[in-house]
């Protein structure tokens, strides 16, 4: 596909770099020369320092040859603008990043366009979904990730492993199964391997683990896990992904406070969130946190815009005693240091907005996608086409990519953890963990012969 990205800041980069490694025609349009300079010296990606706003920048891009335009600058009207250009100017598809509520409004299925902007073919909005990613870490504390795939029938959970645990110093091939579970990848330290039977798990490993979603509490278990019922969350910042975080945490009967400095802020939230606690006051005040009980905590949320906030107020949740801190950071390379004194789950809208969008530009046959393992590896969904080359071969004869692995099979109702004798069929919903580098060729082997 040919696909044009107006603006190469962390969103932007990201997404050339994944693009790039799926054998895409990427142009990037940045009016900044240093970020300009950054995407022209790393990524192999044709790099126009201009205004991509311009109809004349557009026009000599060959914007009506694009399959996709994309806009993550960030200044929302600018993305508007560029995406209106590019639409009326012959591109097939166009998304812009949007943060501003006035432009969106939240229904039961999420947000939707609050103005005619029919030009545009979808619409990202960073606070709704690192509130999503929130929530669903809420659902399942223990957990440093969870995705779900399939409808929801299929769970991957992205776990520490404690040193009591069953697991530890054993082979894979020597683990209890009597539930079908599958570890696609071990994270230890910096680097994610795939492994296979033969190799240990070690205390403190990251291991990511597929599950049918109804056993994955069994298979936690297993694994020297509880699962811990959470009834107290309390979340500092009044921001926008505050709210929709609170929104969606309505009907769950979850008790929840949120800290906020700024009074007519704390106005605006008590009345729209009639069931939350408004606490006005700073965050960083240790005596403020220990007269709201922050301790009890079940789970503990930083998300206000402030990195430095965000930290230092994690790490006093975590020593009053609250039981998980999730703490949003801007800067996305950050997340690993954050998680090494102390934070349990570093998210970044950054990373989480790039794999939104990435989903949607990869359309087709491709339903899901996360990038997991601070954005080293990717989990995604896709459904295996009519005349797919290896239909029912068992996956021990063909040659998958050694740098992936088949993690679930969804086939009508029944979800199939896969062996060696299992094979794949056309019409399934299949579940693939994959470093970047194997994603082509993963893309490339379930290709189709029609």
């Amino acid at each position: 596909m040919r696909i044009i990205i107006i603006g190469a800041g962390k969103v932007g980069y990201k997404l050339a770099e994944m693009l790039t490694y799926r054998g895409h025609d990427v142009i990037v349009i940045e009016q900044d020369p240093a970020r300009h300079r950054i995407i022209e010296d790393n990524l192999d990606v044709q790099a126009v320092c201009a205004d991509g706003t311009s109809p004349a920048v557009l026009q000599d891009c060959q914007v009506a040859r694009a399959d996709i335009l994309i806009a993550v600058t960030e200044n929302d009207e600018m993305n508007i603008l560029a995406t209106l250009f590019a639409k009326r100017m012959g591109a097939r598809r166009t998304v812009a990043r949007i943060r501003n509520p006035e432009y969106l409004y939240l229904t039961d299925k999420g947000l939707e366009k609050a103005l005619p902007l029919d030009f545009l073919d979808a619409v990202i909005n960073p606070d709704y979904v690192t509130a999503t990613a929130v929530a669903e870490l809420i659902e399942v504390p223990e957990a440093l990730e969870s995705e779900f795939y399939a409808g929801g029938r299929i769970q991957l959970l992205q776990l520490r492993l404690p040193a009591h645990s069953p697991a530890i110093n054993k082979r894979l091939r020597e683990l209890p199964s009597p539930n079908p579970y599958l570890i696609v990848a071990v994270q230890r330290k910096d680097k994610i391997i795939i492994p296979r039977g033969d190799d240990y798990l070690l205390a403190e490993d990251r291991i990511f683990v597929i599950a049918p979603s109804r056993q994955m509490e069994h298979v936690e278990h297993l694994l020297g896990q509880e699962r811990l019922r959470v009834q107290r969350v309390v979340i500092l910042g009044g921001t926008r992904a505050a709210y929709y975080l609170a929104r969606m945490l309505e009907d769950k009967k979850i008790e929840l406070k949120i800290i906020e400095k700024d009074p007519r802020q704390c106005e605006v939230l008590s009345e729209r969130l009639p069931n939350a606690m408004i606490i006005q006051g700073d965050g960083s005040d240790i005596s403020l946190l220990k007269e709201e009980d922050i301790g009890r905590a079940d789970v503990f949320a930083a998300l206000t815009g402030d990195d430095k906030a965000n930290l230092l107020v994690s790490l006093l949740a975590k020593h009053l005693g609250a039981k998980k801190v999730i703490t949003k950071v801007g800067r996305s390379d950050y997340a690993g240091l954050m998680e090494e004194v102390g934070v349990d789950v570093a998210i970044s809208p950054r990373l989480l907005t790039a794999a939104a969008i990435l989903k949607m530009v990869m359309g087709g046959e491709i339903v899901a996608l996360s990038l997991v393992g601070e954005d080293k590896a990717e989990m995604f969904e896709l459904i295996v086409p009519r005349g797919f080359r290896a239909a029912g071969k068992p996956l021990k004869q063909v040659n998958f990519p050694r740098q992936a692995v088949i993690g679930a099979i969804a086939r009508d109702k029944e979800v199939i953890v896969p062996g060696g004798n299992d094979a794949v069929m056309p019409g399934d919903h299949v579940i693939v963990f994959a470093l970047p580098k194997a994603v082509a060729s993963v893309q490339h082997f379930f290709g189709s012969n029609e």
